[in-house]
């Protein structure tokens, strides 16, 4: 029996090879973006881990104390812990280069003399050229570069390398060349290696060293070692093996990584759908060939295998397409995700092959497999419960379908309100699993009242088509309505396609306006003056010097050194900004809220308090009148909390205090930002260029007025959410699948009433008309049910997946000029995915249509 039903399945599918073709394709597109995001992010954790663990050589544990470094005695206390073998201590600059195409250049200041027994194998005599080692530890401006980099602009020892440092350009001397191998394969070749007291003073370090390679003693364990680091040195230092340090950066990283998870379970979700889609065609396309085999014997069970067997060899068939196809994806992933951990989170990556993952490969081949079936589960489970009876007639004589029963109805309005009620009133803390079932909970819930929605939206679309498209128009709708579950499976799939477009562009929008509102309240200067293209710069940074040259500009009035760096908080890390308070309260002070402003005015300057942003107030449960402590690299910092406000530049949260107190326990008097005020009346664009003037020829700077800062800031947000828009790609193939699909059964179903409106004087014109006119319907209808579903979706982003990604909730914005944009854009899909089959229904000869059972 089960043979016989699998032959009938080959037949169909042979008959209907367009359908199985885009269907199988819509499979291994979902299968594709979930394979590759795991792939391109498994590759990118690797690739970070690979740049710290060459870059550290034979260290077995590094000292660190967050990104501002510490005094060199703590080498001395390092060194003379028992147990340690070798502690050399290491300062990591990325610094720009003076080509005009090259980018930038990763730069290891260390000790040459010491440094041999961590990293020899990277610096054998024979593949090392150095021309002369008196010169090269005598001359600051010294370097060795790696052969990659040599080569690629034909430099050779004894040439000009022209850099820019925080005390301005500087002409570097090639002293030496290395091999490209182990060190020399870490940022493309794009490394160079100084004396670390040279690097020192080229970079404004003053006496302090980034971190501490080192190895352990044969007789001391590693472990053993490390604890007796840590009861030597502050608490604010972390002594940690290489590889952990590369692994903490996954952390770093969580909100990219879960944002991108959530597009590819859209992706997924979408496929469930088409396939759900598909089916749904197939039983309608199938049903007289079901009444025959129900009629002479098949069992219900029987005819519910045959559909899922297809569903389970199309999943196997579009998994195994999706995970081929995904790995050559994940390429570009990989590319597009190691720009914005540069760009976001200031971390160098070492360019490596996509990994390929036997456990992520299975676990998408389950998923896709598993989503086909799925999908394909209620279309099959309608067949087998066909009544046969009903399945002989000829079409037009089958009773209409019934919409909704009053369970699914109950189920539907109770999914729905349950996942928003949780949405809203749930708190953070509950997990973010749980958190993410609402928007399932919701997806389900608008699924099973689609039919109903379907229903009603039709009704009130009827007297609109038919004034516009007259007769034609009344029929297109009416076909709507009389299969409801044909045009559930077209409005579905485009319903879930369009909503994530929606929400993604109300929850970017929304995210624009609240940054928009947070630059107008805080970051409020006349110009802008940074060290960087990207959010941050981890090692390039400004002197104060240069800041006190541009306070010389005429037209400025008062200038402030902003730093904004990350510090280890908690067991996890934390945002830190240091500016001088009294300027920032006099810009800004509207912002804050907690302490009078007097007291505000009076304590802050003084270092007497800190405040924090709102998310940090969020994740670590702290209010006003609460202390931070925090571990510095010259003691505890403990400061009261005097004000709270809304910053957005870490989802881990910000502290803010004044400039003194930060250099007073960082030993940092490194800048970031220059946050200029002019004097009224100052134009900013006349005031930007002389400050460039006087800074391009000594400095790499950025030198924005306040609305190309606006600007830079909102690229920025637009490049953390690029992936996000590859969901607009998804839902336009959606809607030409299931428009397509959906458009050439109705004309199979409606074969002979086509023919009867031929025969009465229809004209050709018309039929397409109508033909077309039901794609029109279906993309309103799509859209609208789109619009309702991306508004909770929005809500369930902008309220719940925000509080667990970032720890605040970003205001809720409906993108009503994309929704009436999409609307045309929509239609015009439509459209061209209906010509075909209205051009087929068209050409139906009107004997064999009025014939047709």
């Amino acid at each position: 029996m089960f043979l016989a039903l699998w032959h009938i399945s080959l037949q169909q599918w042979w008959n209907h090879r367009l359908r199985l073709f885009l269907t199988t394709m819509g499979i291994a597109l979902g299968v594709a973006v979930f394979f590759a995001i795991r792939t391109a992010n498994v590759t990118l954790l690797n690739s970070l881990e690979l740049t710290v663990q060459k870059v550290a050589g034979k260290a077995t544990l590094q000292v660190t104390a967050g990104e501002t470094g510490f005094p060199e005695q703590i080498l001395d206390k390092v060194r003379a812990t028992h147990g340690v073998k070798v502690a050399e201590p290491v300062i990591e600059v990325i610094a720009r280069t003076a080509f005009a195409e090259e980018g930038n250049l990763l730069i290891l200041g260390i000790d040459t003399e010491g440094d041999q027994q961590l990293r020899e194998y990277q610096f054998e005599k024979s593949k090392t050229q150095i021309s002369d080692p008196l010169v090269f530890l005598a001359q600051p401006t010294s370097i060795l570069i790696s052969r990659a980099f040599a080569d690629r602009h034909s430099l050779k020892i004894g040439d000009t390398l022209p850099l820019y440092t925080s005390n301005g350009r500087k002409n570097f001397t090639v002293q030496g060349i290395f091999s490209p191998t182990g060190i020399g394969e870490v940022f493309g070749g794009n490394i160079a290696i100084m004396d670390i007291y040279s690097a020192q003073v080229v970079f404004n370090r003053g006496h302090n060293f980034d971190r501490i390679d080192l190895m352990n003693s044969s007789d001391v364990p590693v472990e053993t070692l490390q604890k007796a680091l840590h009861a030597e040195l502050p608490a604010g230092f972390e002594v940690v093996p290489p590889k952990s340090r590369g692994q903490g950066l996954e952390s770093a990283v969580t909100a990219m990584r879960v944002g991108l998870t959530i597009t590819s379970f859209t992706a997924l979700l979408v496929g469930i759908y088409i396939i759900f889609n598909s089916f749904t065609i197939a039983v309608n396309q199938r049903w007289k060939e079901i009444g025959i085999l129900r009629a002479v014997g098949v069992e219900r069970r029987n005819i519910n295998r045959m559909f899922l067997c297809e569903a389970f060899l199309m999943g196997m068939i579009g998994s195994g397409v999706g995970i081929v196809g995904g790995y050559y994806l994940a390429a570009i992933g990989v590319k597009v995700m190691a720009n914005m951990a540069s760009s976001i989170y200031g971390f160098v990556s070492t360019a490596t092959p996509v990994v390929f993952s036997m456990k992520y490969a299975v676990a998408s081949f389950v998923l896709g497999v598993g989503t086909s079936v799925f999908g394909a589960w209620f279309p099959s489970r309608a067949a087998s419960q066909l009544d046969p009876t009903m399945a002989l007639h000829n079409i037009e004589a089958r009773c209409k379908e019934k919409v909704l029963g009053w369970r699914r109805l109950t189920l539907g309005i109770v999914l729905t309100l349950s996942s928003l009620a949780l949405m809203v009133w749930t708190p953070s803390g509950v997990g973010t699993s749980f958190q993410f079932s609402y928007a399932i909970l919701m997806l389900l819930g608008l699924t099973a009242l689609l039919p109903k929605l379907i229903e009603i939206m039709s009704h009130l679309l009827r007297p609109c088509l038919d004034f516009l498209g007259g007769a034609e128009g009344s029929l297109a709708v009416d076909a709507m309505i009389q299969s409801p579950r044909r045009s559930s499976a077209t409005v579905g799939a485009l319903m879930v396609g369009l909503m994530f477009v929606f929400s993604t562009a109300g929850y970017i929008q929304s995210y624009r306006h609240m940054v928009d509102r947070w630059m107008k309240q805080s970051l409020n200067g006349d110009i802008f003056v940074a060290t960087t293209t990207s959010m941050r710069s981890t090692t390039y940074h400004f002197s104060e010097e240069l800041g006190q040259q541009i306070a010389k500009v005429p037209g400025v009035k008062r200038i402030e050194n902003l730093r904004f760096t990350t510090i280890p908080y908690d067991g996890d890390s934390a945002a830190l900004v240091a500016v001088e308070m009294d300027g920032f309260m006099a810009r800004a002070a509207d912002a804050v809220e907690g302490k009078s402003e007097s007291t505000l005015r009076d304590e802050l300057p003084k270092g007497e308090g800190v405040l924090i942003s709102r998310n940090f107030a969020t994740r670590w449960t702290l209010h006003v009148g609460d202390s931070v402590t925090m571990n510095t690299p010259n003691g505890t910092l403990e400061r009261p909390i005097l004000g709270i406000l809304d910053d957005y530049r870490s989802e881990k949260g910000t502290i803010f205090m004044d400039r003194a107190l930060y250099e007073k326990y960082w030993h940092d008097s490194a800048v970031d930002f220059f946050v200029v005020m002019l004097n009224p009346g100052v134009d900013p664009v006349a005031a930007k260029q002389r400050i460039q003037i006087l800074t391009s020829s000594s400095v790499h700077a950025f030198v924005y007025t306040q609305v190309e800062f606006k600007k830079w800031v909102y690229g920025l947000v637009d490049q953390f959410f690029v992936l996000n828009y590859m969901q607009l790609v998804i839902a336009v193939i959606v809607s030409v699948v299931g428009i397509v699909n959906t458009l050439m059964i109705s004309i199979f179903e409606r074969k002979r009433e086509i023919g009867i409106i031929r025969a009465i004087g229809g004209l050709r014109i018309q039929i397409r008309k109508l033909i077309l006119l039901e794609a029109v319907a279906l993309s309103i209808v799509g859209v609208a049910l789109g619009a309702l579903a991306g508004m909770f979706s929005t809500e369930f982003m902008s309220h719940t997946m925000s509080t667990v990604l970032v720890g605040y909730s970003v205001p809720f914005y409906v993108p009503w000029m994309l929704i009436l944009i999409s609307l045309p854009v929509v239609i015009m899909i439509s459209l061209i995915a209906g010509w075909w089959p209205a051009h087929l229904a068209a050409e139906n000869q009107i004997i064999e249509a009025i014939g047709y059972e």
